[in-house]
């Protein structure tokens, strides 16, 4: 497995040739493409396995910090004699409230039940912790599961946040989200390709407008903005109030102008002199098309469920989330998001927003975890299931992200815990994980909880683009020197590939 020590210290030829072929099909998958061609052409290219990029991709980000200690990386014995990791609350007081009775009996008073998941790349015993307890009764899902660490150096939710969702630093003017990345890689289409659910209630200053950026691609490739405080407007302006019965008329006197203006810009010439036309006419085609994209969105999908978690009872925004981010990714093919972005802030946000939980972390990770995994969970089908408006693990990507971690320790008398990107996790859930069981990609040092072995985040958006078939390397900013120790494109594909479980 490749690490961030041990790839940079092998031979490029020792390299190709034990790892290239955990690339999966890349020219099958992206053989119109600049790195396909390149692979074509290379010895190892016709060992190459076929491509089978995932239909969707559904990302639930957890804004604020993901505590990785009491979820996704848990270590029992880490901190119990000094008050950190899992041991830095007096768990015992959320427990009984909290978990189901029958994890209560099987533990014990007063005992924090964890889960015992996979070893890491040190060769430590990982469990998931208590707040993950809707996903135990999913070996399903669990079996498909793989935890990959990361860390970078962003302490502040205004520069973390651009960073972890779209892989640029903040500044840069490359930076574009993943939905845009998607939208201008996958090519014109009737429907947005991609969406960003979120709450409406994040605040302006953390740059969380960031998921919506679209950096030097025109604005035509910005993803389907689902802000569900104005979703009652969204779909009321979609029906095209404006012109009413009048919409075929206006359409064709647009589209007659527009050719006409096109054909004065043409003249003598086989191109045309304004390439802001066509950026036009894809926003145009969209517009045209806002009564279907309307029946896509029927209001039956947004009705608010009032839920019970934890002694705490509040209307549900993390289960519309999940509702509307299953539909658009199993709809016809013609009409379905290969990508969708569900900004998750919790049942219960913090005061800080989100999962920010500088204070009363115990509190707020209670209700907050164990809701959203577990709607998260009921989105997925079960093995036999197969209801056509749930996620399928053999067709779709799940991940879960964030923007760092939390401290392993007590911040200060607020009961909350600081910022922590040294050492965090991100979580992939499906695809076309090979082999597929539990499994940790990376480690963590016990003794100063930082990364040991860890991916970026921008290796992880060049993978979900991968995961897609989509080619990573054509992204204006991004090349092999994006990747951990990668010389050439075929091996930072093939690291891209071992970030995803060798899923392609």
């Amino acid at each position: 497995m490749p690490s961030r020590h041990g790839l940079a210290g092998m031979g490029r030829r020792e390299f190709l040739a034990g790892s290239v072929a955990s690339a999966c099909g890349l020219v099958a998958g992206l053989g119109g493409t600049r790195l396909a061609r390149s692979l074509s052409r290379s010895q190892h290219g016709s060992s190459l396995p076929a491509l089978q990029p995932v239909d969707g991709v559904l990302e639930l980000y957890f804004y604020g910090g993901l505590n990785p200690w009491d979820t996704f990386f848990c270590v029992p014995e880490w901190g119990s004699a000094s008050a950190q990791f899992l041991h830095a609350f007096d768990l015992p007081t959320r427990l009984a409230p909290c978990l189901p009775q029958e994890l209560l009996d099987m533990f014990g008073p007063g005992v924090a039940p964890t889960h015992t998941f996979a070893r890491d790349d040190l060769g430590t015993d990982v469990h998931l912790g208590p707040w993950t307890w809707p996903l135990w009764s999913r070996p399903d899902i669990l079996a498909q599961t793989r935890v990959v660490v990361m860390a970078h150096d962003q302490f502040p939710h205004a520069s973390a946040i651009p960073l972890a969702v779209t892989g640029f630093s903040l500044g840069s003017p490359q930076l574009a989200g993943t939905g845009a990345l998607v939208e201008a890689l996958a090519g014109p289409a009737a429907f947005p390709q991609s969406a960003v659910i979120r709450s409406g209630r994040e605040p302006l200053t953390d740059n969380l407008s960031a998921t919506l950026s679209v950096g030097p691609h025109p604005q035509a490739r910005r993803p389907l903005d689902l802000n569900l405080t104005q979703t009652p407007l969204l779909t009321g302006l979609l029906k095209r109030p404006s012109v009413g019965a009048r919409a075929s008329a206006h359409d064709a006197l647009l589209a007659t102008l527009r050719a006409d203006y096109r054909r004065q810009l043409r003249g003598d010439q086989t191109h045309v002199r304004a390439p802001v036309l066509d950026r036009f006419e894809i926003a145009d085609r969209r517009r045209a098309t806002a009564p279907e994209l309307a029946d896509l969105l029927p209001p039956s999908l947004f009705g608010l469920p009032q839920v019970n978690s934890c002694e705490y009872t509040n209307i549900s925004v993390p289960a519309l989330a999940a509702r509307l981010a299953s539909h658009l990714l199993t709809r016809p093919k013609s009409q379905r998001s290969r990508y969708v972005l569900w900004v998750d802030d919790g049942l219960l946000p913090t005061a800080d927003g989100g999962h920010d939980s500088h204070r009363e972390h115990l509190h707020h990770a209670s209700v907050n975890y164990p809701h959203t995994l577990q709607v998260l969970a009921n989105r997925i089908n079960r093995p036999g299931e197969d209801d056509p408006d749930k996620l399928n693990l053999d067709r779709n990507l799940i991940v879960i992200t964030s923007e760092f971690g939390r401290t392993p320790w007590v911040e200060d008398s607020r009961q909350g815990l600081g910022h922590w990107p040294h050492g965090y996790v991100s979580i992939l859930i499906g695809g076309h994980q090979t082999p597929p069981g539990p499994s940790i990609a990376g480690s963590i040092d016990g003794d100063s909880a930082t990364a040991h072995d860890y991916s970026s985040p921008t290796e992880l958006r060049m993978a979900l683009l991968l995961s897609l078939g989509l080619d990573p390397m054509v992204v204006e900013g991004w090349g092999a020197s994006s990747v951990q120790g990668a010389a050439n494109d075929a091996q930072a594909l093939s690291r891209l590939a071992w970030i995803l479980g060798g899923s392609l």
